[in-house]
């Protein structure tokens, strides 16, 4: 529900801010008084185009709407429009699709909630047995996943063959290297060691000559030793240094031979820089191909292996399929048929209610019709379209409702619509409602906009007083120089301003019929 309007330098209106109630709101006003101001407020906030209602001599217009607690706003200035949804920035888009959830607006230049098929067909939906759409749309959806599947396999079963090629020829060829993680680091520090094999070739032999060679280090700390042990006889406080020089020579000569056994296998080493430096060449080949690094070419094969499972079994998943699509399809058209026929059933009984409707709100020779069309192929929500047919005079034909109605027109169809389907957001704003209507019609359309009060909150924009006098809460509109003034009008205000739309005057009978519509309204 609307709660609260606040709406600045719109057109001839400076700045307004309402607080509005339930059931049924009515704006009163001379002609020429700007009485649709609000209604525009409204349709901007819907994504309607806000050209030429900036008021003259303003930078900006701000409407400001609450529903339900949630504000939602528009500002528009010269070339720029800021939507905003509790206060954060959206997309016109958005804040017309929000604004849409709570608001539906039937005037002359804004019959929104009828702009689309999908609208239309909404609103005779709203009419049948939800689960008949909800088994109707899980089939569609079924359906079109499983044609989804079967054209993605086949397409890749036209090149198959040639895939299947290339998956087997990369697998084999990174399967057979038998690759590991870090493999390349630990090459790579072993052929640094091979390139230097002869200096540490001459390095190693002069350490070794220089333990165990012509004035070695082995021989002249065995030498300090044996003459350290023998002088201990004499003083056993060389005992410990002598066995310390013989851990050192024992020491020595164990280095000594490793060095020894180092050398040797430098020897072996000889040829084997070659065969690492192929190996690392394989491996920066096939990183080159399949992925920067070892653990990248093993990621690759694992997808790679998946995916040639899944087309040497796509022929199997294909018959598969074909079968399910078939099943698929019968079950699409069967819930296709059963919604269709409930469509069709409903809208012949829509059709004529709200024919019976509408010539009771001065309309006597209007004809409605809801047209079905089939689709040449079965659509997301159905086997057809539905369109709203509607012909005013007699012996002109039916034609596309928002083309052949007049604003008034279109909102009185609207109101019966509303009626009879319960399809309307939870505000429901008219404008033009009464236009052209007089007489006991007028009565029918205060009627029925009281009745729909009674289910939404309704705004409407008149000048019967017999809709006025139905209303809760009732505004008055009053031009002042070049701009307006929004008031609510209470009691005796309310009589007056009832009169005057009654008679054009304040005159003792003028009041005293007000009062008199006031009493039977109530």
């Amino acid at each position: 529900m609307l709660e609260w309007l606040e709406v600045q330098n719109l057109a001839v209106l400076e700045r307004v801010a309402l607080e509005l109630g339930p059931g049924l709101t009515v704006l009163t006003g001379e002609t020429g008084a700007g009485k649709s101001v609000l209604v525009d407020a409204l349709a901007l906030l819907l994504g309607e185009k806000p050209e030429g209602l900036i008021r003259a001599g303003a930078e900006t217009l701000l409407v400001t709407a609450f529903f339900g607690g949630k504000s939602l706003s528009r500002r528009v200035s010269t070339g720029r429009s800021t939507p905003r949804i509790e206060g954060e920035v959206v997309s016109l888009k958005e804040l017309a699709e929000e604004a849409s959830q709570y608001l539906a607006i039937h005037a002359q230049h804004a019959a929104l909630t009828l702009s689309s098929r999908k609208a239309q067909r909404g609103l005779l939906d709203a009419l049948l047995d939800p689960s008949l759409l909800e088994t109707y749309r899980a089939a569609y959806a079924h359906h079109q996943a499983v044609l989804s599947e079967t054209e993605r396999l086949e397409a890749a079963a036209r090149e198959r063959e040639r895939k299947l090629d290339v998956l087997r020829f990369q697998l084999e060829e990174i399967d057979g290297a038998k690759l590991a993680i870090g493999e390349d680091q630990q090459l790579r520090a072993e052929a640094e060691r091979l390139r230097h094999l002869e200096t540490l070739r001459e390095r190693v032999a002069a350490a070794s000559v220089s333990l165990a060679g012509d004035g070695d280090a082995i021989g002249l700390v065995g030498a300090a030793q044996r003459e350290i042990k023998a002088a201990g006889k004499y003083d056993a406080q060389l005992d410990n240094l002598s066995a310390d020089l013989e851990t050192a020579l024992n020491s020595l000569k164990a280095v000594s031979r490793e060095l020894e056994d180092y050398l040797e296998a430098l020897e072996a080493d000889s040829g084997a820089l070659e065969e690492v430096e192929t190996r690392l060449a394989l491996i920066e080949r096939l990183e080159r191909k399949y992925g920067e690094g070892i653990a990248a070419v093993l990621e690759f094969a694992q997808a790679s292996r998946l995916e040639l499972r899944e087309l040497e079994g796509a022929e199997d998943r294909l018959s598969e399929l074909r079968v399910e699509q078939e099943k698929a399809w019968k079950t699409l058209f069967g819930a296709g048929q059963e919604l269709s026929e409930a469509r069709n059933k409903t809208a012949t009984s829509l059709s004529k209610k709200v024919g019976a409707e509408i010539r009771g709100l001065g309309m006597p020779s209007a004809r409605f019709s809801v047209e079905l069309s089939k689709l040449p192929q079965p659509g997301p929500e159905g086997l057809e379209e539905v369109q709203l047919l509607f012909s005013a005079n007699p012996g002109t034909p039916l034609t596309p409702l928002d083309k052949a109605a007049s604003g008034g027109e279109l909102s009185r169809v609207m109101l019966a619509l509303a009626l009879l389907t319960g399809s309307e957001a939870d505000t429901v704003v008219f404008d033009e409602v009464d236009a052209g209507v007089g007489g006991e019609a007028a009565w029918q359309v205060a009627d029925r906009l009281a009745k729909l009060a009674e289910q939404r909150q309704v705004l409407v924009v008149t000048h019967l007083p017999q809709i006025a006098a139905r209303a809760q809460t009732h505004y008055q509109v009053v031009k002042q120089g070049n701009s307006v003034q929004i008031q609510r009008v209470h009691q005796e205000e309310r009589v007056r301003e009832l009169a005057r739309m009654l008679s054009g005057s304040y005159s003792e009978a003028a009041l005293e019929h007000a009062k008199e519509l006031l009493h039977s309204a109530s």
